[in-house]
């Protein structure tokens, strides 16, 4: 069946529907965890929600940096007893938002930025690349003649009885494949 002809697929929502059953008794076993984790991984979530792109390659660059800013976080309310108060001790203090949510800004700042960076390299690396055949066919032309570079060509003239000559010059394997003729006599 072809591809053009079929209708576009619809967005199963069943794989995220069996993670949320999965996940929500486990968020609601360790509570404060889970608390922090939501609230400090909004960015990620807002760029799962923006990101248009089927891979996600926003959520995924913002989510990794946004985990890195969390965990330190998560670590400390590990070890001062894993309570509601505590989380919220942390939720309420400026350098945990401004941690959680620099790291998910550093995410953004890679996900828009990486990609400009590498095009101007590649832009400038095949640049430099024709600079240097430019060289390399003027050294040629310089030792050559400028029949190396395919112009300065003159058309060969023509004896009587001959055939037009073309604007295309002569096909060298067109008499290699031609019948022999010439054997035949």
């Amino acid at each position: 069946m072809n591809s053009a002809s079929s209708p576009p697929r619809r967005r199963s929502y069943g794989g995220l529907l069996a993670a949320a059953v999965l996940l929500l008794p486990l968020g609601a076993l360790v509570m404060p965890t889970s608390v922090l984790t939501v609230i400090g991984m909004v960015p990620t979530i807002v760029a799962w929600i923006v990101d248009r792109d089927p891979d996600k390659p926003a959520a995924v660059t913002v989510g990794a940096l946004n985990i890195c800013g969390v965990m330190p976080f998560c670590i400390q309310l590990w070890q001062h007893g894993h309570t509601m108060d505590y989380a919220s001790s942390l939720l309420v203090q400026p350098v945990t938002w401004l941690v959680m949510y620099s790291a998910a800004g550093v995410g953004w700042l890679l996900y828009f930025g990486i990609p400009p960076l590498v095009a101007g390299w590649s832009v400038a690396r095949d640049q430099a690349r024709i600079r240097e055949l430019d060289e390399e066919r003027q050294a040629l032309v310089e030792e050559w003649g400028v029949e190396v570079n395919g112009q300065g060509l003159k058309p060969e003239t023509q004896g009587e009885g001959d055939t037009p000559s073309s604007a295309d010059p002569p096909d060298p394997l067109a008499e290699a494949t031609a019948p022999n003729h010439a054997a035949e006599s």
